[in-house]
């Protein structure tokens, strides 16, 4: 599990990148979305089961994807990877 303040940094950085990724994906996805997913999962110290409480599996493909963003950033809180959540983001991040 990752310490307060390495989740509270992750939280920063991803609210300070939010801005500088385009929001829509080239195919039209919310990139907005996916990472206030991730800000919500980790701010609100997310598991799998609220999770898919929020993000229920009969939704529509978008909420899909901001599922699959909470989901990488819980695992990544709870140490089961070691690549954050920002780190997807950086390549997509526009000054």
């Amino acid at each position: 599990m990752r310490t307060n303040d390495e989740i509270n940094a992750e939280i920063a950085a991803l609210t300070a990148m939010k801005p500088k990724v385009r929001r829509h994906a080239h195919f039209g996805d919310d990139n907005h979305a996916a990472i206030e997913a991730q800000i919500r999962a980790l701010t609100e110290r997310f598991d799998d089961d609220d999770i898919w409480d929020e993000w229920p599996e009969e939704e529509d493909e978008e909420e899909c994807r901001e599922r699959d963003c909470a989901r990488d950033a819980v695992n990544w809180m709870t140490g089961d990877v070691d690549d954050a959540p920002s780190k997807d983001w950086a390549d997509l991040v526009t000054e």
